[in-house]
């Protein structure tokens, strides 16, 4: 539990300005990992946000309930990515294994092994700004 609460401390830096970010447009600081993701593998803004709804679903199904709501308040742009997921149809139920996430990534038009990059991405995006185990955390999600 104590590194559910860092964890959750950490992501509410991140959206709301632990770098200055404070004072910027809401909509720039929901889109920096958006952003990062489209940036660092070459792929369109959508397939960014659709990639990282659908790790956040895999993500829902192994937290409970009450994290997972936690986490959605903390981060605004937690539910810009999971709808973008669902819009684009990359999502349309629980995403509860490996092959699930790789079909919810294959559906936007990226391939399996796409999954681990951007995984690692958004693992590098909340360890940079909690540290090393809030990035743990969040990978251990992940396995």
């Amino acid at each position: 539990m104590k590194y559910l609460s860092f964890f959750f401390g950490t992501v509410f830096l991140i959206a709301f300005g632990v770098s200055g970010c404070a004072n910027l447009p809401t909509s720039v600081v929901q889109d920096a990992l958006a952003n990062l993701v489209a940036q660092q593998h070459s792929i369109g803004p959508s397939q960014g946000k659709a990639a990282l709804g659908s790790i956040l679903n895999h993500a829902r199904e192994k937290m409970p309930v009450g994290d997972f709501s936690t986490l959605n308040n903390a981060l605004p742009a937690l539910d810009t990515y999971l709808k973008e997921a669902t819009d684009v149809k990359a999502v349309t139920g629980p995403i509860v294994d490996q092959a699930g996430l790789e079909s919810a990534f294959a559906k936007v038009g990226l391939g399996p092994k796409m999954v681990p990059r951007i995984t690692k991405t958004m693992s590098d995006f909340v360890g940079n700004s909690g540290g090393e185990a809030a990035r743990s955390f969040f990978a251990s999600l992940m396995k």
